[in-house]
């Protein structure tokens, strides 16, 4: 869409929906048909109840077990998503009454998903009924496994279904109304726990932090649930999440997606301080003082990684090699933490990254990609590989210590030979003026409660800003510009790694207003200074 045609469609939006000039310049630079808009604008979060035949199915099954006194075992996974599917899976069978146990796998010595070993033990353990939380519609050998040793199987999935397992219910988003299609998996527990139990505002923010964490799109029921589960956490519930928050009682997308989603996915990435399975525990808790001390252990564990974290990707940083695949290999690196460092590097250096580590006699290694280049694709015919799996952009793979000399070469023999498609910036941007930065004006953007990814990604470009006082700390540089009648704030974080010009001639981030104490101010967060 051409500025013209977006200036005509901002001024349709401002007059056809009363909102303000700033939010309707952002509806019409992303390119919200007019359904969006009015979903976007409606003041009903009422959550809605599926009546699928999958759920109706589902719940029927698990209401049989609660009769004819079955033990139900629940197969969750190590993400967000995946701890906050088997704690809703988990409340909704106790209020049933029915005896149930859960087990989410090692992430790294058991790997993804419902396993044949784990099926085998639950049977032994009297379990005559499985559901899987976020997993399980790839795990042929585990279903195929259960089905033989006599056992019910309900897959509760969101993931994309190539080959069907050969279990009894499959519940998907795929197989129930549209208005559910943007489920992740504990979206998909928190419709069966609906129809169960009814509703819980506890189990709710669950789903919410899930669909965060998992970063779905938000429309539809996802949308009202976050909702919903946010506004739950502003009144202090569920206490446990509330009390991973640094400000009790703030909780917004931000809040969630960078306070409580990265120390629940900590615990699964490192498995040599904590054990993923006592998080649902937590997740559970009604006790202050269990819940006080836990969420410290949480923050603890949180800690560490970040300092890993950091660490190590400043000693791959020094062992760049230059080459086009940046292959880089360490035996003291920590395993869980690999991919969050081939992650910053990648960013960094633009280019494909991986990076190893030593673990349990093998060398295991998470990539991350750069858009143009397929990842997956890219190693998914490699003879050395002992293990391997992923997407496009992120994989994790292993091969044995002899192979990996020629795995190397053979990885940068092969990149060499490869052509990337190259992804032109997509970053859009729409204009600012200095006098359009008030309060009303800033205010107007808050009439949506939480913006859709396609409004997310656009930031505000603000030229030849007047700049009439910097401010620079070792973590923060701050200016303060002309705007309007007044001043307003630029806030630019070091960790951000943005470097600030003397005399910037643009400035392009995110506008809000800071309320701190008895100051209240215009900011601009910003993304780009030059």
């Amino acid at each position: 869409m051409n500025m013209e045609m977006n200036e005509l469609r901002e001024k349709e939006i401002t007059e056809r929906y009363h909102t303000g000039v700033l939010l309707a310049r952002l509806m019409a630079a992303s390119g919200l048909s007019d359904s969006q808009i009015e979903e976007l604008m409606d003041p009903d979060t009422h959550l809605s109840d599926s009546d699928a035949p999958c759920i109706r199915a589902c719940c029927d099954r698990i209401l049989q077990a609660a009769q004819n006194k079955e033990k139900v075992f629940i197969g969750g996974d190590y993400d967000a998503d995946g701890i906050c599917s088997t704690a809703i899976m988990k409340k909704t069978l106790d209020l049933l009454g029915i005896v149930s146990g859960y087990y989410i796998p090692d992430r790294f010595r058991e790997g993804y998903g419902l396993s044949e070993k784990t099926v085998r033990l639950a049977h032994e353990k009297g379990y005559s009924l499985i559901i899987t939380v976020d997993n399980g519609i790839k795990a042929y050998e585990a279903v195929s496994c259960a089905k033989q040793l006599g056992m019910d199987v309900i897959i509760t999935d969101h993931h994309r279904i190539d080959v069907l397992p050969e279990a009894d219910l499959i519940v998907h988003p795929d197989y129930m109304e549209e208005q559910f299609a943007y489920l992740s998996g504990a979206g998909v527990a928190l419709e069966i726990s609906r129809k169960l139990i009814g509703n819980d505002d506890s189990l709710t923010a669950l789903a919410a932090v899930a669909a965060i964490g998992d970063v779905m799109p938000l429309w539809r029921e996802t949308r009202k649930i976050v909702l919903n589960g946010l506004d739950s956490m502003k009144r202090g519930v569920p206490a446990p999440l509330c009390a991973l928050l640094y400000t009790p009682g703030k909780a917004d997308w931000t809040s969630v997606a960078f306070q409580i989603v990265p120390k629940l996915n900590s615990v699964g990435r490192m498995n040599d301080l904590s054990n993923v399975n006592t998080v649902v525990r937590y997740l559970l808790l009604n006790d202050r003082d269990e819940i006080s001390r836990f969420a410290s252990q949480l923050e603890h564990v949180n800690t560490v990684r970040k300092q890993l974290s950091a660490s190590m990707t400043k000693e791959a940083e020094k062992m760049v090699t230059g080459e086009p695949f940046e292959i880089i290999f360490k035996d003291t690196f920590h395993e869980g933490i690999c991919g969050l460092a081939a992650g910053r590097l990648a960013s960094s250096l633009h280019k494909p990254v991986l990076i190893m580590a030593e673990a349990e006699g093998m060398i295991k290694g998470s990539g991350r990609s750069i858009p143009g280049f397929d990842m997956f694709a890219f190693f998914s015919d490699f003879e050395e590989l002992q293990a391997f799996g992923g997407h496009e952009q992120a994989v994790g793979l292993s091969v044995r210590r002899e192979d990996l000399a020629s795995f190397i070469e053979h990885a940068q023999r092969k990149f060499s030979e490869t052509v990337i498609e190259e992804i032109p910036d997509t970053q859009r941007l729409v204009p600012l003026r200095a006098d359009e930065i008030t309060f009303e004006n800033i205010s107007s953007l808050e009439q949506i409660a939480l913006y859709p990814k396609e409004m997310n990604d656009i930031l505000f470009e603000l030229k030849d800003p007047v700049i009439l006082s910097r401010y620079d700390t070792a973590k923060v540089t701050k200016l303060v510009i002309e705007a309007d009648e007044d001043t307003a704030d630029v806030v630019i974080y070091a960790s951000k790694g943005i470097r600030v010009p003397e005399d910037p001639r643009r400035i392009c981030g995110r506008l809000s207003i800071n309320r701190w104490r008895q100051s209240v101010r215009c900011q601009i967060d910003a993304e780009s200074v030059e």
